[in-house]
């Protein structure tokens, strides 16, 4: 599920400004869970830490973000936090999806070659 929302604000920055994209790449996206359900399902930093890159403060940034995020039906609503933190409310189908995917891959769900060579 992180990798599709690092997808989706990847698309973002593209679609915002060739610059920005270009940063976002040099400062991976990082997407966690949220420690508190009322703060979503997921969240990001990523407009505070482009902020001083895109001469933005990082809350009209974030609002800039958030507005260019494609549609995804994974993604109930994304929401501004705080001084520019990203939100994320996963919509019901995105646990029908992580369950397909986890009959799909069966014993191997989880696993990654990250790191073998």
């Amino acid at each position: 599920m992180k990798q599709q929302l690092e997808q989706l604000l990847a698309a973002a920055l593209a679609a915002l400004d060739g610059t920005l994209a270009a940063t976002a790449e040099a400062i991976a996206a990082t997407v966690e869970r949220s420690r508190d359900p009322r703060h979503g399902d997921f969240a990001t930093n990523i407009a505070l830490r482009l902020a001083k890159a895109a001469r933005s403060n990082p809350r009209a940034l974030a609002q800039r973000i958030v507005a260019a995020l494609p549609p995804s039906p994974l993604v109930l609503r994304a929401e501004i936090a705080g001084a520019g933190f990203i939100n994320f409310f996963l919509a019901p189908a995105a646990y029908g999806h992580e369950l397909a995917e986890i009959h799909r891959r069966a014993e191997r769900y989880g696993h990654a070659s990250l790191g073998h060579g």
